[in-house]
């Protein structure tokens, strides 16, 4: 039956082309892909490979692939002696694939390379070469076999970034393939979809589908149907062989529901520290750096902790303490105006040449400390009117800023915004809402090491890199308190990826997740201290106060 959901050949949806650039080709280093074959359970020590069945699913120029054929043929020495070149299991026990036939060329040059220095003969080398790596895009291919391993690491692209029509037959066939997802979390729903009873799915690949909204539905699916056997959390390394902006991890899922997961964050992947990761030693607490976890994440929940202190407290904040949205009345988590091109809509300065009432101030990331606003001086420039039944100006009333968006109109007609609603091509992406420049409101800049909230007491309206939060039940000054604390800061630290350097995301989804105190619960008395403390660089004071709050 699966098959009939595929072309007959993958190149048809491509039309005929494959794409003339790598897609999201980023390779591993070796000690990294013995670690994830390790882990899988790939060992020649174990079992005779050529019995079971491994596949990968892109196979770029053979790193994954070269180690596999040495395990493999290591394999048979130790467990038949020598290696039986004839021997039929051999041509079945390997499957590798590439979109990029310059890649399937350099691979299957490698594994020639390989099995010729093993004693293979040359006609017998080319023939497992041309059996063992096809060209072909793994996502569009019907496999008409099973596999006891999947492994590899799944290309890195955001899916908006693919041709629309691949775009959408991707979309067809991967209930994951949702929201923003990139394309690696359709390569994790194809393997699973391929394991063997017993089999195993190990990947390195970026670690944003364990916490974003985008991972939602593959957490579901392998929640539902399949066990994490080790999650590693990469974030602060470099497991690539070229410096590459990718925050990644190591995750093995099988079909063991109900058994336990091993995971930990690593700080580096020194020879010692990968080591203390083998499979062999995950039962001795006193090495292994892995840690034991009864049950992981159920119903597709975010992989927020891989430390057992960590999932404890954040379980018992959970339990104790309402969402922040839900912790005072009309408490609401938003993002400024994105403009889809601030180099028109975003100014350093007010413009004389356009009617004052058009230009908003606009609060910048930068402009934000907890102290005060220190305002750059920046206008939006309007297109938006409350007033009126379409929600946009009628340039006809305003003839210099009909003058301004039609000196730049071919710009603005480019954005995706406008192409989707030719008769309101010199509106912004966002709707402006103009009442959110006069409301108090906490302001957070998207993109920082923490703690920087500022309170805004009604002046401005927040640029597209900047969190917003207002509240008739809180006062927000205690608010800002609340949430500069080490308390709340652990908790964003939880929910949120990191960037290089450690940088946080503030984004709305993060912030709806974090737990705090009911402010109805709160005296008068410590919601007055709260709000005197909340400009202040005293963090020990910020953070006794928290405790008091949530009566810790």
């Amino acid at each position: 039956m699966e098959l009939e959901l595929f072309e007959k050949t993958w190149l048809d949806a491509w039309e005929g082309k494959e794409p003339h650039e790598p897609v999201g080709a980023v390779f591993t280093k070796p000690e990294i892909v013995s670690l994830i074959l390790d882990l899988a359970g790939y060992k020649a020590s174990a079992e005779r490979l050529s019995r079971r069945r491994i596949l990968e699913p892109s196979c770029g120029d053979g790193a994954f692939l070269g180690e596999v054929i040495v395990r493999m043929l290591d394999s048979e020495q130790k467990h038949a002696g020598l290696v039986d070149w004839d021997d039929p299991h051999l041509a079945e026990a390997i499957r590798a694939c590439d979109l990029n036939s310059g890649f399937v060329g350099l691979a299957r040059q490698s594994v020639r390379k390989i099995l010729g220095e093993a004693g293979c003969p040359m006609h017998r080398a080319e023939s497992l070469a041309e059996q063992w790596i096809v060209h072909a895009d793994f996502l569009l291919t019907g496999w008409s076999e099973r596999f006891d391993f999947v492994v590899g690491n799944p290309p890195y692209v955001r899916i908006e970034d693919l041709p629309a029509n691949i775009l959408q037959r991707y979309r067809s066939l991967y209930q994951t393939c949702a929201d923003r997802a990139d394309l690696y979390v359709a390569f994790f729903e194809k393997g699973l979809r391929l394991l063997a009873p017993q089999g195993c799915l190990a990947y390195i690949c970026a670690n944003r589908f364990a916490k974003n909204l985008y991972g939602r539905r593959l957490r579901e699916l392998i929640a539902q149907h399949y066990r994490v056997r080790y999650y590693l959390n990469l974030e602060h390394t470099q497991p690539f062989a070229n410096e590459v902006s990718a925050y990644p991890c190591i995750t093995v899922i099988d079909g063991e529901r109900g058994g336990p997961t091993l995971a930990t964050t690593l700080e580096d992947i020194e020879p010692a520290t990968l080591f203390a990761l083998q499979p062999d030693l995950a039962g001795d607490s006193s090495v292994t750096k892995l840690v034991r976890f009864r049950e992981w994440y159920q119903d597709g929940a975010p992989w927020i902790a891989t430390q057992r202190d960590t999932f404890d407290h954040l379980t018992s904040l959970a339990s104790r303490f309402p969402c922040l949205e839900e912790s005072a009345t009309e408490t609401t988590v938003g993002i400024g105006v994105a403009t889809g091109a601030d180099d028109i809509y975003v100014r350093s300065a007010k413009t004389p040449d356009i009617e004052e009432s058009c230009q908003l101030p606009l609060v910048m990331a930068a402009d934000i400390s907890p102290a005060r606003i220190d305002w750059s001086g920046h206008y939006l420039i309007d297109p938006f009117d409350d007033e009126s039944a379409t929600g946009l100006r009628d340039l006809g009333a305003f003839p210099a800023l009909a003058a301004y968006f039609e000196k730049h109109r071919v710009h603005l007609q480019r954005r995706h915004v406008a192409k989707k609603r030719p008769h309101a091509w010199y509106r912004t992406i966002d709707r402006v809402t103009h009442t959110l420049t006069s409301k108090p409101k906490l302001v957070l800049p998207d993109i920082q090491q923490g703690g920087v909230i500022g309170f805004d007491a009604g002046a401005y309206y927040p640029h597209h890199n900047v969190y917003w939060i207002t509240s008739a039940g809180w006062n927000l000054p205690a608010l800002q308190a609340l949430l500069r604390s080490t308390l709340v800061l652990d908790q964003i630290r939880a929910h949120s990826v990191q960037m290089r350097g450690g940088s946080l995301r503030y984004q709305a989804q993060v912030l709806r997740k974090i737990r705090v105190p009911a402010a109805s619960s709160l005296a008068v008395s410590l919601v007055e201290r709260l709000a005197a403390s909340a400009g202040s660089s005293d963090q020990q004071r910020l953070d006794e106060l928290a405790h008091e709050a949530y009566a810790l």
